[in-house]
This record gives C-alpha cells, structure tokens and sequence, in this order.
C-alpha cells in the first residue's frame, strides 16, 4: 500500500523510508504515516502508492499519526525526549499544539509531554498519549491546561497491574471506554478501564519474550476490533502480526513467520511497528518498518 514491494529503501517525497504508526481515515479510507525515518508525515489514497507529504517536521522524528471522522490530524513527533508534541492539524492549517504550555522537563509535569510516543482521541475529543521513558498514559481533555494520569507511575516503570514499562501505541475501545497499551518491555498488552483506577488487565502476553503462541517480543502496534472481541498486536521482534481474541490464553499468527523469520516477501515481515483497520475491518494495515513498506492483509 506504500513503498516497494520488495523491500527496498525509496528516497522522496512519495515513498516512506521508515513508516511508524498509521492510521486509515474513516471518512474516505485514506493511509495517514507517520514516517520515522523520513520525518515527515505522509498521506496515501486507497488506489495509489504514490504519497503526498503534507507535514515535515525537519530533524524531529514522527511516531504516531490519529485522525478521526472529521478530518481532523492528531501527528506526534520530537527532536528529543523533552522536546515532544502532538499537533492537531484542520485543513491543511496546525490549530493546536499540545502541550499548550511548553515543553516538559519531567516526569513528574503533568502541564507539560516528557517523550510522548502513540496517540488516540476518544468521541468527546480527549486525547490519550504514551510517554515512553516516564512510562505512562495521559488524557488531555478538550482546552485542558494540564493532562490527568490514565495508567502507569510517572518516571518509575515496573511490572506489576499499575505500572508500565516503555510503553508504544494505544488503543481506545469507544464502545467500552477501555484503553489498550503496548507495554513493550513488559512483552505483554495492558488494558485499562475508564474508572478502573489505573489497574491493568493483561489481555496478550506473559511478560516474557517468546515465539510461543502465547508470548510477545517487544509488542508495538495494537488494534482492537469494533465488538471489543479481537485483539491485533503487532510482535515487533518476532516480525509477526498477532490475533487474540479477548480473554484467551494463547493468539494465533495472521501475517509474517510463527517462528519469528523476518523477510521481504509478501507474506514475511521485518520489524512491524504500527496497525491500522480500515472502517469495515475487511483488511488490516500493517507498518512493516524494516521493510519501508506498508503492508494490507485481508481478514474476512
């Protein structure tokens, strides 16, 4: 869906050269990435490979891109830990920064973003980041000044239920105001409910890195399907997509090798980052990232 089919690296303004998080629009179906290496964020049609660069952000680095039905473009990218933001782009034109006070320099901040990573926005527009070296999840609500801590212990990781450890991409489940958090060093997914105090729920993985149907390496991508009954992780180190479905003990491998073999054909994978499921959740998107390349595979 973006790249070359076979791997190899593409210069330019039309092709990713490290393709991180994406997103498909649910209004027209578009590819939005958020291109690591490339810094720049890029946008692709649903018949087309050739991308349109529509945000570069010079020597920062992009790592996760939202846009939901209105149009609207959540892109969150930094020059360095401290040094963050998610800009919230209408039309083409930048509208809102967060954090709207500046740049944090602590954990402990919540007026400010430490090393923010993977984004989501709720119904009510409340965006929901990971940082990833303070280890927590944060919702910034509508014209908020300071965010309120979701998940995690700010500036301490851990692998208890209430603490989080490099945490990467978020899901939010609208229909169950639940919360689904890449806890990659942790190998596993957490999920967190609305009101739950901060308490996760581990629903894939077992906190110890495997190829085992049951394990995860460095987890980054997550999807959950509308129902709330399928899970999609993305194994990073063990170039895989997995399947789970909720309350399971073990997933099922959909794309890329069960023995963890990275590879540049159409069915294997090198190094997949973020997962995107397009509205009718007939095919699911994968940033296959040491690939340069963006994947779709057919579910249904």
């Amino acid at each position: 869906m973006a790249g070359f089919c076979n791997g190899t690296l593409g210069g330019g303004s039309n092709n990713p050269q490290g393709p991180w998080g994406i997103y498909i629009s649910p209004s027209d179906g578009n590819l939005y990435v958020a291109d690591w290496d490339g810094k720049k964020f890029q946008m692709f049609s649903p018949f087309s490979r050739t991308g349109y660069t529509f945000f570069s952000v010079g020597t920062a680095t992009p790592s996760d891109v939202f846009v939901d039905s209105s149009g609207t473009i959540y892109m969150v990218y930094g020059s360095d830990a401290a040094d963050s933001v998610v800009s919230i782009q209408q039309a083409g034109v930048i509208v809102k920064t967060l954090p709207p006070s500046g740049v944090s320099t602590s954990c402990s901040l919540l007026t400010g973003l430490y090393d923010v990573y993977g984004v989501t926005v709720d119904g009510s527009g409340n965006i929901y980041v990971t940082t990833y070296t303070c280890y927590t999840v944060l919702k910034w609500a509508l014209n908020a000044t300071s965010a309120i801590l979701v998940a995690g212990q700010p500036g301490n990781y851990g692998f208890t239920n209430t603490t989080l450890d490099y945490p990467r991409f978020i899901h939010w489940d609208e229909n169950r105001d639940a919360l689904y958090v890449a806890d990659s060093i942790n190998n596993r997914v957490q999920k967190f409910i609305t009101g739950g105090d901060g308490i996760g729920i581990t629903v894939a993985g077992t906190g110890y890195s495997g190829t085992n149907l049951n394990q995860l390496d460095y987890p980054a991508g997550v999807r959950v399907t509308s129902d709330g009954q399928t899970l999609y992780v993305a194994d990073y180190y063990n170039n895989r997509i997995m399947k789970w479905t909720i309350g399971a003990s073990e997933g099922e491998v959909v794309a890329g090798s069960a023995t963890g073999v990275a590879g540049s054909t159409s069915q294997l994978l090198y190094q997949p980052g973020g997962l995107a499921l397009d509205p009718t959740e007939t095919y699911l998107y994968v940033a296959d990232y040491g690939n340069h390349r963006v994947q779709r595979f057919r579910l249904q």
